[in-house]
C-alpha cells in the first residue's frame, strides 16, 4: 500500500447528505471524495488507492450499495464499505452484512456513529494493506528460489532427510546441505519448520502448490488460482 494517504469515499444521490458527511470527515483532517452514483466511485476507483466507502443503500441512479459491494468483490477490491440508509430491510441489512460491509447505519444517526465507523474502516482498511504487503513479500522471497532450489525445498517440507534427498536426486550430501542454506536464507526462515509454516501460508495464499506456481515462474498473490 505505501505511504498513500487514505481517502473516505462518500456515495450518495443526495448533495447534501455527500456534503454532509463530507464536512464531518474533512474537519477531521482526512480527505474525501464524493460522488452521486457508484458507477462515477468505480471510474474513479483503483485498488492502490487505500481508505473506505460511504454509501447509501438505494441510490436513484444506477448500482445500488449492495451492488456495488458485490461489483467490487468480484474484481478483487477489499475497500471497506459503510452502508448508510432510511430505510433498510433486514434482508437488505442482513446482504449488505453477508457481502463485507463494516456496519450499516440508518441516515439519522448520530455524526460520533458514524466517525465510529468511519473509523474502523480505515482500521480494517490498514489492516488489508499491511496483509496485502505481507503476501507479496512472501511470494516474493519464495519467488528467489532456482529452479534446483524448489525441487530441494519440496523434499524438505515434505520430511524428507538430507541424505535421502541427495539419493533421491543423484546430487552430494554437501550439495543438499548448501541448498538448503540458500533456501533458509532466501525465504526468510530460521530454521525447517519455519520453512514449513511459509510454505504453507504460501499454499493458502495461492490456492495451489507453490511448487507448481514458482517453477511456471511468479505469479502476484491471489492469482495462483
Amino acid at each position: 500500500m505505501g505511504t498513500a494517504e487514505q481517502i473516505v469515499f462518500v456515495i450518495d444521490d443526495e448533495e447534501s447528505v455527500r456534503e454532509s458527511i463530507a464536512a464531518l470527515v474533512e474537519i477531521r483532517g482526512l480527505p474525501v471524495e464524493t460522488f452521486a452514483t457508484a458507477e462515477d466511485f468505480l471510474q474513479r476507483y483503483n485498488s492502490n488507492i487505500p481508505g473506505c466507502v460511504v454509501t447509501d443503500l438505494r441510490i436513484e441512479r444506477g448500482m445500488s450499495g449492495i451492488e456495488l459491494q458485490e461489483v467490487l468483490s468480484s474484481t478483487g477490491f477489499q475497500i471497506p464499505v459503510v452502508v448508510i440508509s432510511a430505510y433498510a430491510s433486514v434482508s437488505n441489512a442482513v446482504q449488505a452484512m453477508n457481502n463485507g460491509a463494516v456496519t450499516l447505519l440508518e441516515k439519522n444517526c448520530t455524526t460520533d456513529e458514524l466517525w465510529a465507523a468511519i473509523v474502523e474502516a480505515l482500521k480494517r482498511d490498514t489492516q488489508n494493506g499491511e496483509q496485502k504487503d505481507a503476501d507479496a513479500s512472501l511470494l516474493e522471497r519464495f519467488s528467489s528460489l532456482k529452479p534446483v532450489e524448489i525441487d530441494v525445498m519440496t523434499r524438505i517440507v515434505g520430511g524428507m532427510l538430507n541424505k535421502v534427498i541427495a539419493r533421491e536426486m543423484n546430487i552430494s550430501l554437501r550439495t543438499v546441505e548448501m541448498r538448503r542454506h540458500n533456501i533458509l536464507e532466501k525465504t526468510g526462515s530460521d530454521s525447517v519448520a519455519d520453512l514449513v509454516r511459509a510454505y504453507v501460508q504460501l499454499e493458502a495464499l495461492l490456492g495451489r502448490r507453490p511448487e507448481d506456481v514458482l517453477r511456471s515462474g511468479p505469479v502476484p498473490p491471489g492469482h495462483g488460482n
